[in-house]
């Protein structure tokens, strides 16, 4: 999807309050009465926000891209998220210099790291209200696998939880200097 473009600074894959912030994601809801996926407004930071709810964490999700790969180069991976005081969980997909393709899992409810050839879990957590989540996807590929990090192959967030910006930078860059539009609170 994006491996031909130029990639640098900030690249931003979900922005709840565009005008349609699913274009680029593929949605899955599970056939219960109790899941959804909505755009819903957030009285907290007053935008609105991508909303995954069900009782079934595994069949309500988003994945991006929703064919083929995101090929993103960039290595920090932004997430700005709510806790919904539920279960929930978010998987991230990179290719690594050996053409390995590798997951990192993490979810509330985990509460060890765990390493696998191909399958690193690890525990969220999670602080009250909104959380601004950073991960060096370069230093965590290194970490667990002993190998360098090439790129971001697909993300997947699974339900319980309100999504408000998901971006990859080529930096870490402190909230200040964000375009306004990234900021958590206009």
């Amino acid at each position: 999807m994006l491996r031909g473009a130029y990639q640098s600074g900030i690249l931003t894959v979900l922005n709840s309050a565009s005008t349609q912030p699913l274009a680029l994601w593929k949605s899955a809801i599970a056939d219960t009465a109790d899941s959804n996926i909505n755009i819903v407004a957030d009285d907290e930071i007053r935008s609105s926000v991508v909303s995954l709810q069900s009782d079934d964490l595994c069949k309500t999700h988003i994945t991006c891209p929703e064919t083929s790969t995101l090929g993103m180069k960039l290595p920090y991976l932004i997430v700005v998220m709510k806790n919904t005081d539920q279960l929930v969980g978010f998987e991230v997909q990179v290719k690594d210099d050996r053409g390995q393709e590798r997951s990192f899992w993490t979810a509330n409810y985990e509460r060890e790291p765990q390493i696998h050839p191909q399958l690193s879990i690890l525990p969220l957590r999670l602080d009250r209200g909104w959380n601004h989540l950073t991960f060096d996807l370069a230093q965590m590929t290194n970490r667990a696998y002993g190998t360098r990090y090439i790129e971001t192959v697909r993300i997947r967030f699974h339900a319980n939880t309100r999504l408000r910006l998901v971006y990859f930078a080529d930096r870490l860059i402190a909230e200040d200097e964000l375009p306004s539009e990234l900021k958590l609170y206009y």
